[in-house]
């Protein structure tokens, strides 16, 4: 379920299948965050805009924590609690969707070049 349907369409989803992401293209890499909250999550995020992303959620739901700034929405599995994007709120800036490439088969992790950013101290790219 989570391979490539066709050779433009990527699809990732929770443990459970309840939430179910399809893209169209792949970023050429994902950023791993040493803040508070991505360290615990083990995320590698993927960064796109809504309508980059085609998000499917089952009759579990989604679930949000909103923490600091309130500008991000993590959300998870309102079954599994697998982490599965974030979404920025009506208090940032712009209009961002970030998915957890985690969710997506290791051919698509592997495919990444992985950048560390420090979103504990210094709010920049280690690389």
């Amino acid at each position: 379920m989570n391979k490539p349907l066709t050779p433009t369409q990527w699809v990732g989803q929770c443990h459970c299948g309840n939430v179910r992401l399809t893209l169209s293209e792949l970023t050429p890499t994902a950023t791993e965050c040493n803040c508070s909250l991505c360290s615990r999550y083990g995320a590698w995020w993927g960064y796109f805009t809504p309508q980059q992303v085609t998000i499917e959620v089952g009759r579990a739901g989604l679930n949000a924590y909103r923490h600091g700034d309130e500008m991000i929405d993590f959300q998870h599995c309102g079954q599994c609690g697998c982490i599965t994007l974030y979404t920025s709120t009506d208090k940032a800036p712009s209009e961002r969707v970030a998915v957890n490439y985690r969710m997506f088969e290791s051919d698509v992790t592997l495919s990444l070049k992985l950048r560390h950013f420090d979103g504990a101290n210094t709010w920049s790219y280690l690389d």
